[in-house]
């Protein structure tokens, strides 16, 4: 299911928990089926509570299949959708904004508590972590060999800390009374580095810290130094007399993640365009990573990566800096994109006019005529691979396989210019990606559809010859490519050379051939434009059903009735001339001998 990816606000100015605002998968006395999973915060935000569960794939997600399993009565239709299943989105969701609202959250908060994926310092600088809260923007790319964070080249990265000092025994010296207390804590800096390179600072375990240019795979580091200082006083009574000293503490804690920098290449976006006949045609390369292209005429075609939301693992639990778990109104979690090749077939498929709505995909080779529709997308079949597995508590519709595509073929019906397809707007799969993508060569391919005629010109107890000409639609011979002639369940193929213009002869092995089935596939796609003997005007593929064929000698019915037809003429004079010359008692023609 499509969904809209903007997590937006609800009516309401208070953030009032789920319960209350009737949007919970059950009701309070409805049994609850054990399911995989983690459930999603119980306040909003003030998102719309209606599609919030949407955005927490990984849920328990509850099919409503037995009765002792009914949703909650106040659920809205929409509202049973994500807690029936997860859902999938065709951008990436800015999930930014639940990440800002979510640090805000902590920030007015008592801080004392940590998520039980770190392990705070103990010591004087007490209950002390920091922890990279979100990359932004970020997907994480699932493919059957693993997964990889994809991260802008250019972004920011969220972190989130807690720091306190303990003060530290001070056991008095002799008759020395020694007291010692705590008199600053404080956060000397907190600090992102890039492989190992210093990119932003700041002094807030809540920081949102910039880094720049990133290229290749790379580690994000956050380091938050802390320092404690403490206040250690010697009072000796004996001598009235008191000194004070101040030491201090420090402590760096870290946080890393390993992300790899996601950019789209212009170089790999190249434009082919062809002049069909009463359409455009589109030739596309498109690199492994992409979302959508869009063009100037408003169509978009859309890959077949889908993404769906979820925390990652390790912010659900919380605990308390005073020991056992955390009260919910002290923890917070992160969202987190996902993308997965959701469906088998190529990552290519249109949003409007076209066959893939349908859930169909025309090969290359296909019937021309019989896909002539408004805006219909074709692909080049890449490999096939099996699709990643995802956890059991992600519930997704996905097939055993899936396969990949270089290129992308378009055949446009419409009234604009074929030059409104030549630089597309190819979107990424990291949220703000985009570049153009532009023309591969400055001429444009005159592409028609094969003509195809077919004559007997012998035949044979066991056997059909037959002549094939090959044109284009405005006449040229055709002279590279392969023809493929089926009759009666016979098949034979013939490849085109220069030097036949055209025209050659095949025999089938069945007499009396009067229809055939011819099939043109062209040896160079017309998005070979490069290629110096394909020319400005190419033949596509096309398959033709002759009826009738025509042969080049006369058939045996003919020479029948010319026989006939002789006959009925020549007899008639021939008694004639005979009457006469009986008549004339032999002297006209000799024939008559009394």
């Amino acid at each position: 299911m499509a969904a809209s990816t903007e997590m937006t606000t609800g009516q309401a100015s208070v953030d009032r928990p789920l319960v209350q605002q009737g949007h919970q998968c059950f009701a309070d006395d409805s049994p609850r089926p054990e399911r995989p999973g983690t459930d999603p915060p119980a306040y909003t935000h003030t998102f719309d509570a209606a599609f919030f569960r949407a955005y927490w794939s990984g849920d328990p997600d509850y099919r409503y299949t037995s009765n002792d399993s009914e949703p909650a009565e106040s659920l809205s239709q929409i509202g049973r959708i994500p807690c029936a299943s997860d859902i999938t989105f065709r951008q990436p969701p800015n999930v930014e904004a639940w990440n800002d609202r979510e640090l805000e959250r902590y920030r007015d908060g008592s801080g004392s508590a940590y998520p039980t994926r770190t392990s705070p310092t103990s010591g004087v600088v007490d209950d002390t972590y920091i922890e990279i809260f979100a990359v932004n923007p970020l997907t994480v790319v699932h493919q059957p060999e693993g997964t990889t964070q994809y991260a802008s080249p250019n972004g920011t990265v969220r972190t989130i800390g807690s720091y306190s000092g303990s003060t530290p025994r001070c056991p008095d010296e002799d008759d020395v009374e020694i007291s010692c207390h705590v008199q600053s804590t404080s956060v000397d800096h907190v600090t992102l580095y890039v492989d190992g390179e210093r990119q932003d600072t700041s002094s807030s375990p809540t920081a949102e810290l910039q880094y720049h240019n990133l290229s290749g795979r790379s580690t994000l580091t956050v380091q938050m130094q802390v320092t404690v200082t403490v206040e250690k006083r010697w009072d000796d009574p004996e001598e009235n007399d008191t000194d004070v000293a101040h030491p201090t503490f420090t402590t760096t804690v870290s946080d890393s993640r390993q992300v790899t920098a996601y950019e789209l290449n212009e170089s790999e976006i190249t434009v082919s365009l062809a002049d069909h006949r009463n359409s455009s045609g589109v030739s596309m390369t498109v690199p492994e990573l992409w979302r959508s292209a869009s063009f100037e005429t408003g169509d978009t075609i859309h890959s077949r990566w889908r993404f769906y939301t979820r925390s990652p693992e390790g912010w659900a639990a919380w605990n308390s800096t005073s020991g056992g778990e955390a009260p919910v109104s002290q923890t917070v979690r992160p969202l987190q994109v996902h993308a997965i090749p959701a469906k088998r077939g190529p990552l290519a498929n249109s949003d409007q006019y076209s066959l893939a709505a349908q859930g169909r995909f025309y090969e290359l080779g296909d019937d021309y005529d019989r896909i002539q529709r408004d805006f219909v997308v074709t692909h080049r079949p890449g490999p096939e691979a099996r699709t990643p597995l995802l956890g059991p508590e992600i519930l997704l519709n996905q097939s055993a396989t899936t396969t990949r595509t270089e290129r992308v073929i378009i055949r446009a019906n419409n009234s604009h210019s074929f030059r409104a397809y030549s630089s597309p707007t190819v979107t990424g799969i990291v949220r703000g990606s985009y570049t153009k993508g532009g023309l591969s060569a400055s001429k444009t391919v005159s592409a028609y559809p094969a003509n195809m005629t077919a004559s007997v010109v012998n035949r044979t107890r066991n056997a059909t010859t037959l002549s094939v000409t090959v044109q284009s639609t405005r006449g040229y011979p055709v002279g590279f490519g392969t023809v493929t002639v089926t009759a009666r369940n016979h098949t034979r193929s013939h490849t085109l050379q220069p030097t036949e213009r055209g025209t050659f002869t095949i025999t089938l092995p069945a007499r009396g051939i009067d229809r055939m089935l011819l099939t043109y596939r062209p040896k160079y796609h017309w998005w070979e434009q490069s290629n110096p003997v394909v020319g400005d005007i190419v033949a596509t593929e096309r398959t033709t059903r002759v009826e009738s064929v025509e042969s080049t000698y006369p058939l045996f019915e003919t020479i029948v009735s010319l026989i006939v037809a002789t006959v009925l003429w020549f007899l008639p004079l021939g008694l004639l001339l005979y009457g006469i010359d009986i008549w004339t008692n032999g002297r006209l023609l000799g024939l008559y001998s009394a």
